[in-house]
């Protein structure tokens, strides 16, 4: 009962976090692409900010699917899931949750991978180390297995009903 308590609280200031780490993100972004239009029309057009806008919108993007993995909202079928009998249904979506995990292990795996590839090439513009900008894979995979984690042991430890 602890460990689920302490999994959903780290769970949920994940979230607390990366909500506000979005925000910056689209923020920063309508910023860049803002002064991107300004200066290409009234003055000449800065280099940065079309790698920066999509850098952020990378970061923005991934770190979002965080908000929308935690809240539930991803696309789902789930008339068949629904129709099964209660005890069923827990155990298929026990199921999913732990081959979702799965899936976001191997994905932030491979996004490590992946950095290490990119180690020493920085971006044309902002001269930016790419491993930063690929951070961003394997930051958002490691945050979705968490809040899988935390599924998990709600649902292990919760007598009740399951929500779909």
């Amino acid at each position: 009962m602890k460990l689920s308590y302490s999994m959903k609280r780290i769970s949920d200031l994940l979230d607390w976090i990366m909500v506000r780490v979005v925000f910056i993100g689209i923020v920063g972004m309508i910023i860049s692409i803002t002064l991107q239009i300004i200066f290409r029309v009234f003055f000449s057009a800065l280099v940065w900010t079309e790698e920066a806008a999509r850098y952020l919108l990378i970061w923005s993007s991934f770190l979002g699917a965080t908000l929308a993995y935690k809240r539930k909202m991803h696309i789902a079928v789930t008339f068949g899931v629904e129709q099964l009998p209660r005890k069923l249904k827990k155990v298929v979506m026990l199921l999913s949750i732990v081959l979702s995990m799965f899936f976001f292990g191997v994905c932030a795996y491979y996004g490590l991978e992946l950095i290490k590839m990119q180690i020493f090439q920085l971006s044309p513009a902002l001269r930016l180390p790419m491993k930063y900008v690929y951070l961003g894979i394997p930051l958002s995979f490691a945050i979705m297995f968490i809040h899988g984690l935390a599924f998990l042991f709600e649902m292990l430890t919760k007598h009740g009903e399951v929500e779909v």
